[in-house]
């Protein structure tokens, strides 16, 4: 009987955690965005800028995608979850069983495992971060926008071509990896095979940022 008691209490712990989780995140304003687009004018690869309220530990930089993986583990993303031109963040949120279970025909994505991972509060830094930024960016090919705040790296690249973009698209994307693979433990990426191909999301501070054979 006590042995039940106490998988019981764990099991109740577990079940308020996510639930919190998921509540602070239908809190997070979700912005409208257009979708990235390729550009051929003039303009210069840079960093993000930072929100002038950003944390001291929160940073802003750039990179270069290193790290190959096979798109054999890649999932649809759901609909919900997909950005285009006035599309608004649904106001209720859903369980993660749900978000899994609606399919779509657009973008991709895929959890991994890493040891270390990063942690969950550092992603949530850096979605609300970026989110905040209202910035437009010009991304080269193969070049990445990457974002850090303590334990977790947030990153969006370029995989094919020049494009543009904005931090509020991102942010909304880097939220949907926080949904979809952050919270279970893992970190993350999302993959856009429809041209301009770019990809985006989670890994521990510091390590490789991921691309895919896409172009």
């Amino acid at each position: 009987m006590r042995i039940f008691l106490l998988i019981t209490l764990f099991l109740g712990i577990a079940l308020a955690l996510e639930t919190s989780a998921l509540e602070e995140r239908a809190k997070r304003e979700r912005k409208k965005a257009s979708r990235p687009k390729k550009f051929s004018g003039a303009g210069a690869f840079r960093a993000a800028k930072r929100p002038g309220d950003a944390p001291g530990d929160y940073k802003t930089g750039t990179g270069k995608a290193n790290v190959k993986r096979a798109k054999d583990g890649l999932k649809r993303v759901p609909a919900e979850w997909l950005d285009s031109v006035g599309r608004r963040r649904r106001r209720e949120f859903e369980t993660l069983q749900q978000l899994r279970s609606r399919q779509s025909a657009s973008d991709f994505f895929e959890c991994t495992n890493s040891n270390p991972r990063p942690s969950p509060e550092d992603c949530d830094v850096v979605v609300d971060q970026v989110l905040n930024s209202g910035d437009d960016l010009i991304v080269s090919a193969s070049s990445c926008l990457v974002f850090t705040f303590r334990t977790c790296q947030g990153f969006f690249c370029s995989l094919c071509q020049t494009l543009s973009t904005s931090t509020d698209f991102i942010g909304n994307q880097l939220d949907t990896v926080d949904a979809l693979c952050i919270e279970n433990g893992q970190s993350g990426t999302i993959v856009a095979e429809d041209p301009p191909q770019w990809d985006a999301g989670f890994t521990y501070a510091g390590a490789g940022l991921p691309f895919y054979d896409v172009c």
